[in-house]
């Protein structure tokens, strides 16, 4: 085979793969710009009294005016403290498939009884509106397994696992200083190892 059919048969090599990679670029540019259209659409469709093809007006917080009697808060730097971040970590590592929530509402974890009137059922919910629980764990439906709490010996720590334990919702205490690791975070929350499951 002659030096020119090699020049002959590169050149078209790389005609092809550059044709191709051209062809790929377009592709995915117009598979962005159709996901960019769909989601401008969806956001637009969300918001009351949107009319649909117009971009949302966004207005920053910064640059809402604040009123006269509003404290001036600070943000914290972080959501979970040390100990906690640990534990949701080793959560997250030791339950695959699963969703874990911090800081949840109690009145999001249990209900109040049906039996109850509306004024007491109002005031038990914001009896459990006042209590936050560490953890929540969750399958990937969102359905409740578990709560997950650092060992606290308070009144309001009687009064959540009173709750919990009338819901019939798992309640798992953990010492602070002793996490465990994250191959027993399955036994904890379910009571049993995975390989003991059919």
């Amino acid at each position: 085979m002659g030096p020119l059919l090699l020049l002959a048969l590169a050149a078209v090599l790389v005609a092809v793969v550059g044709f191709l990679v051209w062809s790929y670029r377009k592709k995915m540019a117009h598979k962005a710009a159709a996901s960019q259209e769909r989601y401008a659409q969806l956001f637009s469709a969300s918001l009351p009294g949107a009319v649909p093809g117009q971009e949302a007006a966004v207005i920053a917080a910064s640059a809402m005016p604040r009123p006269a009697d509003a404290p001036g808060y600070s943000g914290k730097e972080r959501l979970l403290s040390k100990p906690e971040a640990l534990l949701f970590y080793v959560m997250r590592a030791g339950l695959p498939g699963h969703e874990i929530f911090a800081r949840v509402n109690l009145a999001a974890v249990v209900d109040t009884p049906p039996a109850l009137q509306d004024y007491e059922r109002e005031l038990q919910r914001r009896r459990l509106a006042q209590h936050c629980v560490d953890f929540v764990v969750c399958d990937k439906s969102t359905n409740i397994i578990a709560v997950v709490e650092f060992e606290a010996g308070t009144e309001a720590a009687a009064f959540k696992a009173a709750c919990l334990e009338t819901a019939r919702i798992r309640h798992v205490r953990i010492k602070a200083t002793a996490i465990p690791g994250r191959e027993d975070m399955h036994f904890l929350v379910y009571g049993t190892h995975p390989r003991q499951e059919s």
